[in-house]
């Protein structure tokens, strides 16, 4: 007998539009300390944004120069944008606007381009004091923003290469910068503004993380760069397994074991303030996860500062849970018995995240990209770029900025701020509901684009649980019973009221009780 899914246990159905509320589109440009994000530009500016971006497929160059999507996500995006009479560059501010990146930071990548004429579109929504990036030679490009003329400084011949399958593009936290408001911002801006070609070769004198990572020496070990470089042969792209918005991460084969190897793009950090300071924020945290040694959470084996920072972790051949998921053509499906073990050893991590000291550490980032399995399928969570620790008692703290992956951010965390444990009880519902259906947390093709909206609906419809689970596995009554419990636990989990929501050591009994 088929089961239709269990309402919560107040009898209630949970009703949610599945989207952050969104800040007005209104003339008037919102304060600053609301955090104007990519996806609060006026529709239309957005579509001027976008028809300057395409002169010369200067979308393409952005996405991947400063970005971190790859050519085959790209080439992906335009194929797609081709085929549905799109615009690729509105699609691409579309998918980065996604993760809750600010018009702040567009405003700077933007310069990093020269791209000074779509920069001045922009500016009355981003603080005066960056208003310094857009260089005083560049009055031409503001005549050119009426005109849709070419780019200042760019290169007018470039072409976009041919690929294939988009991959799934990894989050290094680059969502979680915000605006300076400090009296150092103008300088931090006038800084980045100022093309100095004198500095000095990078050592470890001239890394910023120096003083970050010098309390670290004698609990993580040290490896000198030139063994990571032949660990990756020479950084071969061959050996590349992913890129974020701070660098690139690669597989590498280091005294006879692989490991996987995040090298952080110096330039970069050095070239901006807000990353700057979003790397010393994950530095800190990884102080303290040197600590969490668990089964379920990735650790870290060593770090190098010399030339450009490196951090290596243990290396997971099965890949992301995203990629097993999601990928197009997956080596093989996962089963019902090994989705069920993901889900309960995920839950055992984030409890013990959540409990092993006297704050609880707040993953803040939980979906398929940042769950990576072993060669057995067991599951490790990591990317801790994003990780805060919350407050006694785990109460609520109000935090300055909203960060994460929209799809799996709580209504509490993005309208007010308000971060607790909680927070990451929502994400790893949403999780279980893709777990348990196959299908993503956000799809712009569904009626309902938010999964939680589709299993709310399904609720309302009284659809049985077969019509859910992933129709690319079969059904038997284990096969039933696991996809009723992942669904079961999700629904609680993604309740809108935190307070209604269980703790993760919770959560982990559900899904471990037979």
């Amino acid at each position: 007998m088929f089961c239709p899914i269990m309402s919560k246990p107040d009898g209630q159905h949970t009703e949610m539009d599945g989207k952050p509320s969104r800040l007005s589109a209104a003339t008037t440009v919102p304060p600053l300390s609301n955090f104007v994000y990519i996806y609060d530009i006026p529709r239309m500016e957005k579509k001027r944004l976008a028809a300057l971006l395409e002169v010369n497929n200067k979308w393409y160059e952005l996405g991947e120069k400063q970005m971190g999507y790859s050519t085959v996500e790209l080439d992906s995006t335009q194929r797609c944008c081709q085929r549905n009479n799109r615009s690729p560059a509105e699609q691409l501010l579309d998918k980065w606007g996604n993760y809750n990146h600010t018009i702040t930071e567009l405003f700077v990548v933007l310069s990093r381009e020269k791209l000074y004429n779509c920069m001045e579109l922009i500016k009355r929504y981003v603080d005066p004091r960056y208003h310094v990036l857009i260089k005083e030679s560049a009055s031409d490009g503001r005549n050119a923003v009426a005109n849709m003329a070419t780019f200042s400084g760019a290169n007018n011949n470039a072409k976009v290469p041919n690929g294939h399958r988009a991959a799934h593009r990894l989050n290094d936290g680059a969502a979680d910068q915000k605006v300076n408001g400090g009296d150092g911002a103008a300088a931090v801006a006038a800084a980045a503004a100022t093309n100095d070609k004198s500095n000095p070769t990078n050592s470890k004198e001239n890394s910023p993380f120096a003083n970050e990572l010098a309390d670290l020496t004698s609990l993580i070990p040290k490896i000198s760069y030139e063994e990571l470089t032949a660990a990756t042969d020479n950084w071969s792209e061959r050996n590349i397994l992913g890129k974020g918005g701070f660098g690139t991460v690669y597989r590498g084969n280091f005294k006879h074991t692989f490991m996987a190897i995040k090298k952080i793009d110096y330039n970069k950090v050095k070239s901006s303030e807000a990353e700057r300071i979003q790397l010393q924020q994950s530095f800190n945290e990884l102080r303290f996860l040197n600590s969490c040694r668990h089964d379920n959470i990735v650790p870290l084996f060593g770090y190098c500062i010399e030339k450009e920072p490196c951090l290596v972790y243990q290396f997971m051949p099965g890949g992301s849970l995203d990629k097993s998921l999601f990928a197009r053509r997956p080596a093989s499906p996962l089963t019902w018995r090994e989705r069920m073990n993901i889900a309960i050893g995920t839950a055992r991590g984030l409890q013990y995240l959540h409990t092993f000291g006297d704050k609880p550490f707040i993953h803040g980032d939980i979906k398929p990209g940042n769950i990576l399995l072993n060669e057995y399928k067991q599951p490790r969570i990591g990317d801790f770029g994003l990780t805060r620790q919350g407050a006694v008692q785990d109460s609520a703290t109000v935090v300055s900025r909203v960060y994460g992956t929209r799809p799996y951010i709580p209504k509490e965390f993005y309208d007010r701020r308000e971060l607790s444990t909680k927070v990451d009880t929502y994400s790893f519902g949403v999780v279980l509901y893709e777990i348990g259906t196959g299908l993503r947390a956000w799809d712009e093709r569904r009626t309902e684009k938010h999964l939680k909206d589709y299993i709310a609906r399904a609720v309302q419809e009284q659809m049985h649980v077969t019509q859910l689970a992933d129709q690319s596995l079969p059904m038997d009554a284990e096969a039933l019973m696991c996809c009723f419990k992942l669904l079961q636990v999700g629904r609680v989990c993604t309740a809108d009221d935190p307070k209604q929501r269980p703790d993760m050591v919770g959560v982990m009994w559900q899904l471990s009780a037979t």
